[in-house]
């Protein structure tokens, strides 16, 4: 017993040095491409990193016990890679907050490292693998200047909670073997601190953006400048850059959103047609595997876009939603805009989820009317039948006090009531996202414009009339399937949006 406390103590302080070392890297001011970095040593020996389970979706799954296995560390499957060390060479991206892209040298569950194997991976210059190394591993290290990680693991627990209810579908029928493929693609999130942590890198996916830029028409002739996607998904192309600031300002000025929409259909729409059909074809050259990636790609969103609309996910910008470049698959990343915060934004964010021509064009001839729709029914339909069993999973998160998840409401309301303690106005915003959440999974479209309801939209209803209507009358799956691709999809919303959002994308 003494010697087993005393292997666990050496542990835990390896752990803390491990914890440190990683913080510190998320925090070190380097500029992009990459950074040279001294390798993690132990603080004691013979701890090692193969000592510690990885921090990937795989490794930190626990399974049951089976006969013969003895201790805690068998919970955690064996077959998982451990990290026999990190690479000396970290990347560094090219976003504002500047993360750190880690690699790891991976080597089998069951490695024991020799001694002076051990010395060649806490060497000062780590940049290459080892003849024993099987594989790599990738995290992303970030700190958060103004986001909260830890919104991002409960989050993703409430993927895996969802995963599991569309897998358990018993039903027989067409309907229940699409409920069976709707998945949520989920990858492990470790918190450091509460400005920094350490995700696991989705290997070979790519941003949406990224592939509209690669994707061209080979039906288009060479020198048509409708051919490649390049200059769609150019944020630096100031022309269409000040052609959408043009639509935005015939209503943000004008406060003519008929004529904002029709001219964000004529300048930045009409000249620049989707792509991304393209792409599939051009990747996946075997007939069947480019079906198969075509569909996986429409299910996955539609699953995404059903659980981002019910619990309010904001922020997806093109660079947030990423596809497995092997399978089609959609994955969504950075979950910090949650419960509507997108709403409260200087633009907001007035549409349910991301559906933009690209999107619809990827989907193939049935665009958003054949197997995306399909598919957001089946998604909506198994989250509205478990609607209990979603709400006791998500009263928690959101009653947790150490997580904010309506921070900038919070210090709003705390600057007009300062008898109002900060308790008191996060079980008020919990209850409130709760309703806006139990409303949804109901058939309640309840998304709400909350700057401009004044304006009359080009079907002849006010926005508050429309607000008012849809939370008088819940609708069925199929209508509310309709009302939120109707929503997605309306050039009066998406003109409203931040160019950054790149609407036309």
């Amino acid at each position: 017993m003494f010697k087993s406390n005393k292997i666990q103590a050496k542990l835990l302080s390896s752990a803390g040095s491990l914890f440190n070392y990683l913080q510190q890297l998320a925090k070190h001011p380097s500029k992009p491409p990459s950074m040279s970095v001294k390798p993690w040593k132990a603080p004691i020996e013979p701890i090692t990193l193969t000592e510690f389970v990885p921090p990937v979706q795989a490794a930190l799954s626990i399974s049951s016990l089976s006969s013969g296995q003895k201790g805690a560390k068998d919970f955690f499957p064996r077959t998982v890679p451990r990290i026999r060390a990190f690479s000396s060479k970290v990347g560094v991206m090219h976003s504002k907050a500047k993360p750190k892209k880690l690699k790891a040298f991976a080597v089998p569950g069951t490695y024991k490292a020799s001694k002076a194997t051990t010395e060649k991976s806490q060497g000062q210059s780590l940049s290459k693998p080892l003849l024993g190394d099987i594989g790599e591993i990738h995290f992303l290290v970030k700190q958060e200047a103004k986001g909260d990680l830890r919104k991002d693991a409960r989050v993703q627990d409430l993927n895996n909670v969802i995963n599991r209810l569309m897998a358990s579908s018993s039903d027989s029928g067409s309907s229940s073997r699409k409920r069976r493929r709707l998945h949520l693609r989920t990858f492990a999130v470790t918190c450091l601190s509460e400005d920094s942590g350490i995700l696991e890198w989705i290997p070979d996916t790519q941003a949406l953006r990224n592939l509209v830029m690669k994707s061209y028409n080979p039906q288009a002739s060479p020198f048509c400048t409708r051919r490649r996607g390049q200059r769609l998904a150019d944020f630096q192309n100031a022309s269409l850059r000040t052609n959408y600031e043009n639509c935005q300002a015939k209503y943000f000025r004008e406060g003519n959103l008929s004529r904002a929409a029709a001219l964000f259909g004529e300048l930045c729409l009409k000249p620049y047609p989707p792509v991304l059909y393209w792409w599939f074809v051009q990747k996946f050259h075997d007939p069947h595997a480019w079906y198969e990636a075509r569909n996986r790609f429409a299910l996955s969103t539609a699953a995404w876009s059903a659980v981002g609309h019910v619990i309010g996910l904001g922020d997806r910008h093109s660079e947030n939603i990423l596809v497995d470049t092997t399978n089609g698959e959609c994955v969504h990343v950075d979950f910090d805009c949650l419960f509507d915060k997108g709403l409260n934004l200087p633009k907001p964010e007035v549409v349910p989820f991301r559906l933009t021509p690209n999107m619809i064009d990827a989907f193939g001839p049935t665009g958003a009317e054949g197997l995306y729709a399909s598919g957001l029914q089946t998604a909506m339909r198994t989250l509205r039948d478990n609607r209990d069993t979603l709400l006791s999973v998500l009263e928690p998160f959101l009653k947790d006090p150490v997580i904010d998840w309506k921070r900038a409401r919070s210090q709003q309301r705390a600057k007009r009531a300062e008898t109002e303690t900060a308790q008191q106005l996060q079980s008020s915003a919990a209850k409130r996202s709760i309703r806006v959440i139990d409303e949804r999974l109901q058939g309640i479209y309840n998304l709400r414009n909350p700057n401009f309801r004044k304006y009359r939209r080009t079907d002849g209803w006010s926005i508050d009339q429309d607000d008012e209507v849809s939370r008088m009358l819940p609708l069925s799956v199929e209508g509310q399937v309709q009302k939120m691709i109707a929503e997605a999809t309306s050039q009066e919303n998406l003109v409203q949006l931040y160019v950054g959002w790149m609407p036309w994308l």
